[in-house]
């Protein structure tokens, strides 16, 4: 069942043994994303034929998981980490949102100085999207100095892709 991405198409020709045992290979680049089975068929010398369906599934994942930002700058002067932040994640290729790291920066564009770099917050995902609004770590608060520091958010999918986010918003800390 299913669709037909490719007809039986000879893929090793001129065997001449009794078994074959060597690696082959599959046309990837043509295989639609999600999970494609793969279906065999073998011939003798005396023209007969043996088949086998769904040996095995190939996953295909190429398309990066997205980060959308809901969560305008953080214009709060915040002395606590009290803030909840509306960041969002998805994966529509496939293999599912594996986790989530941020990034905290002194200039935009993640420029100046790095206060934290690439940092997972939430790991173990294994869903297709992650809607939650999340809060920094006490670790993290506490690397953050005073002033403006710009998050960057960046996700990944089981597929071991990643999509970024630059500045997805901003936090004003006053430690005064």
């Amino acid at each position: 069942t299913g669709t037909v991405v490719w007809d039986w198409t000879d893929r090793i020709t001129a065997i001449n043994a009794t078994y074959y045992n060597l690696l082959w290979s599959l046309d990837f680049a043509s295989m639609p994303e999600n999970l494609n089975y793969v279906s065999v068929r073998v011939y003798d010398n005396a023209g007969n034929s043996a088949a086998q369906t769904d040996i095995f599934a190939v996953r295909k994942d190429t398309t990066p998981p997205s980060v959308t930002d809901l969560q305008a700058g953080d214009d709060t002067w915040r002395s606590a980490n009290n803030g909840a932040y509306n960041v969002n994640f998805a994966d529509t290729g496939g293999s599912l949102l594996s986790k989530f790291q941020v990034k905290a920066s002194s200039g935009q564009g993640q420029t100046g100085t790095e206060h934290f770099g690439w940092t997972d917050l939430v790991s173990g995902i294994n869903a297709a999207s992650y809607d939650t609004d999340w809060t920094l770590t006490a670790e993290m608060w506490a690397l953050l100095p005073s002033g403006t520091s710009y998050i960057s958010a960046r996700a990944w999918d089981n597929a071991g892709s990643s999509g970024t986010l630059a500045d997805a918003f901003y936090i004003k800390k006053d430690t005064a």
